[in-house]
């Protein structure tokens, strides 16, 4: 007997958290549905169509559509989306996040939808943009159309609900999480001396400092750098180590605060990332709001401590795992934290970090996937 198609609808490209998330979905689904992935191609994420690359990943099959944004996406990726469920016949269309909402009508009565949801923000954060309210209105809104909804965390299924309403809630739905990638994020087989840690900073022009921290994240003010470039302040004898992109406004809170111990890396590999974590004393996350938040889960994979805001999703997952900061702007509580793992103090219950990183596994994520979908 043929395998039940599926098929996955996803606007960004392999590298980018949605892309990821994605691959891994079809990782969940391989051996129980023929994965299919329609891959919405902006020169945004995409680059130029004469430069893309056919499809090497065997694991599932590609299919693109074309267009100059996601904005001329709303009219001209409706008819080969149609037209593609209509020739494929998936048991199934999942759409990898809200802001594809306005195509889940295109679909529906054809295939079972999903939708994904990971958070709320750009309806409810920005409440005086006018870029967010269209957003809202024309993308977003038709995410209550689909069948059922699956999502990342308890507190986005909470959140996502009373924001849509009973459209939303009365319909099925499932808390699967998000995985990590553990074949990539987990420890070093050797515990990694101090001097082997000063020499990785040094290649990264990183020198003369007692330790390292880190954050990951995005220019938002929900990532609530302010507080981390506040702790930096307080530390100026640790390096205090950004991945994100480097704006001209934080550009201006560092220097403003002169803050030569902050180092920005805007864009860095995987791979790289990992040794970040693996090699950084401390893993920071104040963010005020998350979906989910992966970074500090992923550093405790790779055997460092985290300390995070004790807000959100961050402490529905790291509740009782590393320390938590409430209120999550109190820059003197982050840096008592890194004074305890700097005298050498475990902040980190193994036992409950363990459990933690079991339930973001592959397998454990692909159990829940694949138990919502059969029902």
């Amino acid at each position: 007997m043929n395998e039940p198609k599926i098929l996955f609808i996803c606007d960004k490209n392999e590298c980018t958290s949605f892309g990821r998330l994605t691959m891994n979905l079809v990782k969940a689904v391989a051996g129980v549905f023929e994965p299919h992935v329609l891959w919405l191609k902006t020169p945004k994420f995409f680059g130029a169509l004469s430069k893309d690359e056919p499809n090497c990943d065997d694991s599932y099959i590609s299919h693109e559509v074309w267009a100059k944004s996601l904005y001329s996406g709303f009219f001209s990726f409706r008819g080969p989306l149609k037209k593609l469920v209509q020739t494929l016949n998936p048991q199934i269309v999942f759409f990898i996040r809200p802001e594809l909402g306005f195509l889940v009508p295109v679909v529906s009565g054809l295939s079972k939808t999903v939708m994904f949801v990971h958070d709320t923000f750009a309806e409810t954060l920005y409440p005086n943009s006018l870029k967010f309210k269209l957003l809202n209105l024309f993308y977003i809104r038709p995410t209550v159309k689909a069948d059922s909804f699956v999502y990342n965390s308890g507190w986005t299924r909470i959140q996502a609900e009373r924001h849509f309403g009973v459209d939303m809630s009365k319909k099925p739905g499932a808390v699967i999480g998000c995985p990590i990638d553990c074949e990539l994020f987990n420890k070093p087989e050797v515990a990694l001396t101090a001097e082997e840690k000063k020499d990785f900073a040094r290649k990264c022009g990183i020198k003369n400092f007692d330790g390292m921290c880190l954050n990951v994240s995005l220019d938002e003010p929900r990532k609530n750098i302010e507080t981390y470039f506040e702790m930096a302040a307080l530390r100026p004898n640790v390096a205090f180590v950004r991945i994100g992109k480097f704006s001209e406004r934080l550009r201006e809170i560092v220097n403003a605060k002169k803050l030569y111990n902050v180092y920005h890396f805007s864009e860095v590999k995987a791979h790289v990332m990992r040794d970040f974590y693996r090699n950084a004393d401390l893993m920071v996350y104040p963010s005020l709001l998350e979906g989910f938040g992966l970074p500090p889960i992923e550093a405790i994979a790779c055997g460092t401590p985290a300390v995070g805001a004790a807000t959100s999703a961050v402490k529905e997952n790291l509740e009782g795992v590393c320390p938590l900061v409430d209120p999550p702007t109190d820059a003197k509580a982050y840096a008592k934290v890194l004074d305890r793992v700097l005298a050498g103090e475990k902040v980190i219950d193994e036992k409950k970090a363990a459990a933690l990183l079991d339930h973001c596994s592959m397998k454990s994520f692909s159990k829940r996937v694949l138990d919502f979908l059969k029902n």
